[in-house]
């Protein structure tokens, strides 16, 4: 059997399932080694919708006592726009004073207390997530963190990468081989290399344009929009074939 001297090969090639695929490979003593990737995009079907609470008073307990107040009228809005309970989690929540500093003595004195409640609310409704920002504020909440967008079951998608990442491998194989002058053996090993996941983020501005908002949706014009993208999954392996 003629033998085979190692060598680096660094191919290109593209994914049938994804926008891209790139793979490295070598070819030593009766094996060709290559890494596959796959990528597929699919449009997210689930939105987390981070909202804010903010209070003051001047005693902890009464900075408390109105940050329950609209949080519970967040919460209520929300349910009234059929987002189930469960769906409704305290994320963050603290009270803590707040002060006054002296330059001349160097002094801090406190001057009241500030209460601050953080929920995330869980959504499948995603094309319209701008009305439950809208329906939070006009309940009392002073703003939102952020809209985060996702894929409840990524199994599919995944699958789907791995199968395109598995003929990328191939690919690039059978291309090795042809290079010199032989036939692309069985498979003698498979391993998974990594798996990602690329999400969405989209700032709604709510936080800053509150008031425009609350303004707007009160008087019956245009209320926060909220736009998504694609989320990208890649999956990565790596393939042995008989040379």
């Amino acid at each position: 059997m003629k033998k085979w001297a190692r060598g680096l090969v660094v191919c290109a090639a593209t994914a049938v399932l994804s926008i891209g695929a790139a793979c490295m490979a070598y070819a030593a003593e009766g094996e060709i080694n290559v890494n596959g990737t796959g990528v597929v995009q699919a449009d997210p079907d689930t939105a987390d919708i981070s909202l804010e609470i903010s209070t003051d008073g001047k005693a902890a307990q009464a900075a408390q006592k109105e940050n329950n107040r609209i949080t519970a009228a967040v919460t209520k809005a929300m349910t009234d726009l059929n987002v189930k309970k469960d769906d409704i989690v305290t994320a963050y929540t603290s009270v803590y004073p707040t002060y006054r500093y002296n330059d001349e003595t160097g002094k801090r004195t406190i001057t009241g207390y500030h209460a601050e409640t953080h929920l995330q609310v869980k959504t499948k409704d995603i094309n319209n997530t701008g009305k439950y920002i809208d329906a939070a504020l006009q309940a009392g909440a002073t703003g939102t963190n952020g809209v985060s967008f996702s894929i409840a079951d990524q199994s599919k998608y995944y699958g789907q990468a791995l199968q395109a990442a598995v003929k990328n491998a191939e690919k690039s194989a059978a291309a090795i081989a042809q290079a010199y002058g032989k036939p692309l053996g069985a498979v003698k090993n498979v391993s998974e290399i990594s798996r990602n996941y690329y999400y969405m983020n989209t700032d709604s501005n709510a936080k800053s344009s509150m008031m425009a908002t609350e303004d707007a949706v009160a008087d019956g014009g245009l209320g926060t929009t909220i736009s998504y993208g694609k989320i990208e999954i890649t999956a990565n392996i790596s393939v042995t074939y008989g040379f």
